[in-house]
């Protein structure tokens, strides 16, 4: 049975649009995959992590209270003076390939959002596409929470950064081979 060329070209044409829609990357990759928190929660701190979004500010008193209708367990280490939070999770979020069980946000001349992670640090760095960082900015750049080993630059975000922020990662104070910290380095002015 033979078809004219009229009938196969609107056969592919008909089935064009449906090819194109399902080889196409999403227009913003989500890379959250959670079995813990709500996924909104979640992507707050993934979007933090990454530098495409402010920290979830629980000191806010709307925040605060939609981090415990989530379960997140939320300390102000010094309470009325620098940034210094700690958020513990009832489950270990699970962003990019690595389980969280908390974050630390601290900040004074700028802020870092840290993610005590673990996972495979080097496939990690691989991933994210860092480089070594500037050894003399390390402890700096870290807030005495990572010393920081590699970074990339990102995108400032609008309304937040004046100077473009880093992805950081590092090793902290943990001894384990699986466990690495990350996140986001935004700097004032």
């Amino acid at each position: 049975m033979t078809h004219s060329p009229s009938i196969r070209l609107r056969l592919l044409a008909g089935l064009l649009p449906v090819l194109l829609a399902a080889c196409a990357s999403p227009a913003s990759p989500e890379p959250v995959d959670s079995a813990g928190p709500p996924p909104d929660v979640t992507k707050l701190f993934a979007d933090a992590l990454h530098c495409r979004g402010d920290f979830p500010d629980g000191r806010e008193p709307a925040m605060a209270e939609r981090l415990r209708a989530a379960g997140v367990a939320f300390t102000d280490r010094a309470p009325g003076e620098i940034i210094d939070l700690l958020y513990r999770f009832p489950q270990p979020l699970k962003i990019d390939g690595t389980e969280i069980p908390a974050i630390v946000v601290r900040g004074d001349s700028g802020v870092v959002v840290i993610a005590q992670a673990r996972g495979d640090m080097d496939d990690f760095v691989r991933r994210m596409q860092a480089t070594p960082h500037a050894p003399d900015q390390a402890a700096a750049d870290g807030f005495g929470e990572l010393d920081v080993l590699y970074s990339r630059a990102m995108p400032p975000r609008p309304g937040v950064d004046e100077t473009a922020p880093r992805l950081v990662i590092g090793r902290g104070i943990e001894a384990a081979a699986y466990a690495f910290r990350w996140g986001c380095r935004s700097y004032d002015g």
